[in-house]
């Protein structure tokens, strides 16, 4: 599912899958908006099925951020 994660965020910022790791900035080097990561956000939702509470969209740094809170939200 982690793939998944990546796949989305390539998709939505342009960065090959490859270059995506753990600790890479979603703003700082993917160059996203808040509007590409409330897109990202949107896809995985609809994905997944679930709804990320609009309180976690601020923890949303790097893509292992994204990962940990899906976890958290019992997604992954």
């Amino acid at each position: 599912m982690e793939e998944k994660i990546r796949e989305i965020l390539s998709e939505v910022s342009g960065v090959p899958v490859s270059e995506l790791h753990e600790d890479t900035r979603l703003v700082g080097e993917l160059g996203m908006s808040s509007f590409d990561l409330a897109d990202a956000v949107v896809s995985l939702e609809e994905i997944y099925g679930v709804k990320i509470p609009d309180a976690r969209f601020h923890e949303m740094e790097t893509v292992g951020d994204i990962v940990r809170i899906l976890r958290e939200e019992n997604v992954l």
